[in-house]
């Protein structure tokens, strides 16, 4: 199953499975076994001229071994019909700064680009930033 992803002003996709639950962020700093909870907004963390989000925001809560990850967005979709998503070509993989990208599908004769969002959320945990994320946080 592939989820849609919108932010305020693109869109991106992900597998279903690498996302522990989808809902509304959590008003806690820590989940229920003690483990720190990130969160952070997934517009600005990608590229820097989509703006922070207000409101209400759902989140793609991915649980690691340490922390939980909630990356928030302005709306996610089940995707009923999947779309072909055709993987990135090696040399265009190499020359990425974090291989957060893994391929890319046609969705309304737009691209979309397809996320994997337990590396994002694994970098994160790690402290791996892009550099026009850490200048937005």
């Amino acid at each position: 199953m592939i989820l849609l992803i919108e932010t305020i002003s693109r869109r991106y996709l992900c597998r279903q499975n690498d996302v522990d639950a989808v809902g509304f962020p959590s008003t806690a700093d820590r989940d229920d076994r003690g483990r720190p909870i990130m969160r952070s907004q997934l517009g600005p963390l990608l590229d820097p001229s989509d703006p922070p989000a207000s409101g209400r925001l759902h989140a793609l809560t991915i649980h690691l071994r340490r922390r939980v990850v909630e990356l928030l967005v302005v709306r996610i979709d089940l995707l009923a019909e999947p779309p072909s998503v055709v993987p990135l070509a090696p040399f265009l993989t190499a020359c990425l700064q974090l291989p957060w990208v893994t391929g890319a599908a046609l969705l309304d004769e737009q691209p979309v680009l397809m996320l994997d969002l337990r590396r994002l959320a694994t970098d994160l945990a790690l402290g791996l930033r892009l550099k026009h994320a850490e200048a937005a946080l």
